[in-house]
């Protein structure tokens, strides 16, 4: 074997950036054979046409696409790559990481949102009135207090649940009371994504029309507070939608967190 007519593996690391060690490791899991090993030294040597080979590699490690399924991209005797099946692959997969990148800045836009919000109470507690739209949130009976064990334990099986069902999710999360006549019920909530929820929707999840809603800001985490905060509107009989949420504020003191307790206001067109 004429060794001059090959690369060592500096070579190879040095005209396709692909470190040494890198090397050595496609060696190992047997997606890049040298083309020659000297038996006394134990150097590798690689041929030429092997660049493309390690640069395809490398398309694969910048794509996440698992190295353990290069070989999928490679005929059967090892001699060609089947660069548009790759291609293809690869295009799936930047996609998807694009629709995870757009979904996470769409996040961040909505905390930046909830923080701008909180702005409401930069001087006081509240009350305030807040006109909220029309929301979609998944329900789950629950009678404990917000910040729980059992509070996260339920949270995760609900947002577990909305991934399993492909609906978009939202931050805002909390515990949310009904007042109907003499019957209250009580459940945690998780915010979900209107646009695209399936018709019709699942049974978890409820539609809160826009309503106005009394709000304050208040450092006890107990939503049956709510009596307290607005007695006046407990004085008057109508159907009452009661809500508990964290506040995101721009310093979040996540040790003894800010809480906001709402109450919807009575509809004052059908009374």
């Amino acid at each position: 074997m004429d060794k001059r007519q090959l690369l060592t593996i500096g070579n190879v690391s040095q005209q396709t950036g692909v470190h040494v060690k890198s090397l050595r490791y496609y060696d190992r899991i047997g997606i890049l054979t040298p083309a020659y090993i000297d038996s006394e030294t134990g150097y590798r040597y690689y041929d030429y046409s092997q660049i493309p080979l390690v640069q395809a590699i490398q398309l694969c490690v910048e794509l996440d696409i698992p190295l353990n399924r290069f070989p999928e991209f490679m005929t059967e005797d090892r001699k060609n790559i089947r660069i548009g099946k790759l291609i293809t692959y690869g295009t799936m997969l930047a996609d998807e990481k694009i629709k995870a990148i757009n979904a996470r800045l769409r996040m961040l836009d909505e905390i930046r949102e909830h923080i701008q919000y909180a702005e409401n109470y930069r001087f006081h507690n509240g009350p305030i009135k807040v006109d909220f739209p029309d929301m979609l949130l998944w329900t789950i009976p629950y009678k404990g207090a917000l910040r729980s064990s059992e509070y996260h334990l339920k949270f995760t099986k609900g947002i577990d649940e909305i991934i399993r069902q492909e609906l978009g999710m939202c931050i805002e999360g909390g515990i949310m009371m009904l007042y109907r006549g003499d019957a209250e019920e009580r459940f945690l909530y998780i915010a979900i994504e209107g646009d695209g929820a399936p018709v019709p929707l699942p049974r978890d999840v409820l539609r809160l029309p826009a309503s106005s809603f009394a709000c304050m800001k208040t450092d006890v985490n107990d939503i049956e507070h709510v009596r307290g905060l607005f007695p006046d509107l407990f004085s008057q009989d109508y159907d009452k939608v009661v809500m508990e949420t964290e506040l995101f504020t721009d310093h979040y003191d996540f040790s003894h967190p800010q809480y906001e307790i709402r109450c919807s206001l009575p509809d004052r067109g059908n009374s």
